[in-house]
């Protein structure tokens, strides 16, 4: 599985579910009454794909191959897991290797410049063609069909391709799930070092949940007032840098951010302090890096519950803190809790800027796990990618759950 085999392998493996959750959004956002007409008209399952289905995914299927290509341009953990040499690397990881192993920050600035040029026309390329950016999809939690009855054949066919889907995805996690059962957890559990890594992930995943929630929430409110303050006319700067700020994130992947701060670092003269300030720094691109997914988890609420309770607010002559406090957040406490949850478990599997700062005294769970994983202790390894993929797995049952109580 190692070189560039590998790597195409496992960036089919984690971007076909993204893929095919963009799919099924497109055709939910399909509107109800065309199926309703298409039921009264008595289309089949062909004139139906052909009338109906295929135009929502002809317009949708350029953005998500565009937005899958992106994705993977911009990887760094995949390849530097599975890398097989020069063959198979990416920018990123030669970033990591310019700073990591050859310590030259005049390469790693110059590869810097290169990535945020590729990822800036990735970008320009991506809205040129009308795709979405990850941070431009909401992320709804709510399921819903169009009530037409399905064929046998299209039943059958659904059960193959959900199977073979199935198959494809649940291999490598039963692989995963049989391995970790297999090593020996209650020893894992018991080292010192592995629970300091646990601890200090839960910690940061904290942290930055904290942040990205905070500024994310900050974002929409100063927008929601801008479009207030206007009452009308074109957005000014202000509001539309509140509104797709946190987009723009996007342009900058984490190792190359975790670049910059190292690179400075080391030109303010205080590398040694990198321990210190590490944690701070971690804690802070991962946030950013989450802040795209929890913009589009709290915009529409948001944006709704603003709607909704405006009136209500003007009568009982509610405004600022007050009515956030007794109107707003009580109807965002499950889109937030979400956010909370989501954010925490991006954090918490992230191996970007942790690559960089991390060292044998400031080390997370993804981190060890790397290392062991480097030193081939692989049931070692299998036990820590279980444990972590538990702690995630728990986070996003929380997430799918608030994200249900939506106002």
């Amino acid at each position: 599985v190692f070189g560039l085999s590998g790597i195409l392998l496992a960036h089919v493996f984690f971007n076909m579910p993204l893929a095919a959750r963009m799919v099924l959004e497109a055709l939910e956002a399909v509107p109800h009454d065309r199926w309703r007409l298409a039921a009264q008209l008595g289309m089949g399952p062909a004139a139906r794909f052909r009338f109906i289905e295929w135009p929502a995914l002809a317009a949708s299927l350029p953005g998500i191959a565009g937005l899958v290509f992106m994705l993977c341009a911009t990887s760094f953990a995949v390849v530097l897991t599975l890398g097989g040499g020069p063959s198979a690397s990416t920018l990123e990881v030669a970033i990591y290797q310019a700073l990591r192993f050859d310590f030259e920050p005049a390469r790693a600035a110059a590869l810097t410049l290169a990535q945020l040029a590729l990822t800036g026309l990735l970008v320009v390329a991506l809205q040129s063609i009308g795709a979405p950016l990850a941070g431009e999809t909401n992320l709804t939690l709510a399921r819903r069909g169009h009530g037409l009855p399905a064929t046998p054949g299209q039943s059958a066919i659904g059960f193959l391709v959900i199977g073979l889907g199935a198959a494809f995805v649940g291999g490598p996690l039963a692989a995963m799930l049989v391995a970790g059962l297999k090593a020996d957890l209650p020893r894992l559990l018991g080292e010192a070092g592995v629970r300091q890594a646990l601890g200090t992930s839960l910690v940061l995943a904290v942290i930055s949940a904290v942040l990205a929630v905070s500024l994310t929430f900050s974002l929409l409110r100063l927008r929601l007032a801008r479009q207030r303050a206007r009452r009308g006319g074109r957005p000014g700067w202000v509001e539309w840098c509140a509104g797709n700020g946190a987009s723009l994130i996007l342009l900058v992947p984490p190792v190359v951010l975790g670049a910059g701060w190292f690179i400075l670092a080391v030109e303010a003269g205080q590398l040694r302090l990198t321990g210190t300030i590490g944690p701070a720094l971690v804690a802070v691109v991962n946030a950013a890096m989450a802040m795209p997914f929890v913009m589009r988890l709290l915009s529409p609420a948001h944006d709704a519950a603003a709607a909704r309770h405006d009136r209500l607010a003007a009568n009982l002559g509610l405004s600022g803190w007050t009515r956030l406090r007794l109107i707003d957040m009580p109807a965002l406490k499950g889109p937030l809790a979400a956010g909370f949850a989501f954010a925490m478990a991006l954090s918490l599997g992230d191996l970007g800027v942790i690559a960089l700062f991390g060292s044998e005294d400031f080390r997370t769970l993804p981190w060890l796990l790397h290392a062991r994983m480097g030193s081939y202790r692989t049931d070692d390894a299998a036990g820590l990618a279980l444990i972590l993929a538990l702690v995630c797995l728990a986070l996003m049952m929380v997430a799918a759950r608030a994200g249900r109580e939506t106002p």
